[in-house]
């Protein structure tokens, strides 16, 4: 079986390795690090400094899955900060593409990640895979993210990931909100009323793996299938951790953190579905919200 190479290692990369070497699929794993990197028989690990070694691997892979690109959650949103979430992702994909005009293998197929920022604050809209994007900063990133992913390999093998916040209770929001509500300062973001998209940590791994042994290409929105409103949100934390949540944070607050933080991260209502992962025979473990939280508590 060809290897497969996984790019960005960090909470999601390392669970599609270990998911890929489990069915007897050789991993290259491509990290700033390598040194954090256990050997392991089905494992290779190539420093992403060293491009002849990645192209190389590139000539021997059936796939790549790119999942590199600075956090939208390293901090408030300076201008800095913003300039350098664009430019990690911008920066991915290009270094990306150079290794891969360099290695021969017409085969190669690229799993890329974006996210369901694309589409941007909209409401109760039902967001599919074939939505426009929206407007604001997340938007304008991933557009910018996608089209050079575009511009830069075959359309038939490219397949695009919009993924969600990914619920883990390792990093990222589940675990800022069990720290929140066990403090007791859980409670519901402006009205309430907006949607929040998401995908449990198990089903994004399962879902990479699906595709790069079964390869579709196009966009694909890696989300469970059925997004929930804030309010919703708070009540199924506060049950499942035992705390009341009646504090609420108020609109006009959110909405004057720096850098549109609040506006985008907190008050954006995003309705997507997975309308393709599910036509085309993906079975999501975690469906609803209160059992991705009951299973991560």
């Amino acid at each position: 079986m060809q290897p497969i190479m996984i790019r960005g290692v960090g909470l999601i990369g390392c669970q599609v390795a270990e998911k890929l070497a489990r069915k007897g699929v050789p991993v290259i794993i491509v990290s700033r690090s390598p040194g954090r990197f256990k050997p392991r028989e089905g494992f290779t690990v190539i420093d992403r400094a060293d491009a002849l070694a990645q192209v190389t691997a590139l000539e021997q892979v059936s796939a790549v899955i790119n999942l590199e690109g600075k956090s939208i959650a390293a901090g408030i949103w300076t201008k800095k900060l913003k300039q350098e979430i664009v430019k990690s992702r911008l920066e991915s994909v290009a270094h990306l593409a150079g290794l891969v005009k360099k290695a021969n293998n017409p085969k190669l197929r690229i799993l890329q990640a974006s996210a369901t920022g694309y589409y941007g604050d909209r409401g109760a809209e039902i967001l599919t895979e074939a939505a426009e994007p929206g407007s604001g900063y997340l938007s304008d990133t991933c557009v910018e993210w996608e089209s050079a992913a575009i511009k830069a390999f075959r359309p038939e093998q490219l397949a695009t990931f919009r993924i969600a916040p990914v619920l883990s209770n390792q990093a990222g929001v589940f675990a800022v909100w069990r720290r929140v509500f066990r403090a007791f300062l859980g409670g519901r973001f402006g009205s309430g009323e907006q949607y929040f998209s998401w995908i449990h940590e198990h089903d994004m791994a399962e879902l990479l793996v699906h595709y790069a042994l079964g390869f579709k290409p196009g966009v694909i929105n890696a989300t469970a299938p059925e997004p929930v409103k804030n309010a919703y949100l708070t009540e199924v934390l506060a049950a499942q951790f035992r705390r009341t949540a009646i504090l609420h944070v108020p609109q006009f607050i959110l909405s004057h953190i720096p850098g549109d933080f609040g506006r985008e991260m907190l008050l954006a209502s995003v309705r997507a579905v997975p309308k393709r992962a599910l036509a085309e025979g993906f079975e999501f473990r975690f469906q609803k919200f209160a059992e991705a939280v009951e299973d991560l508590a």
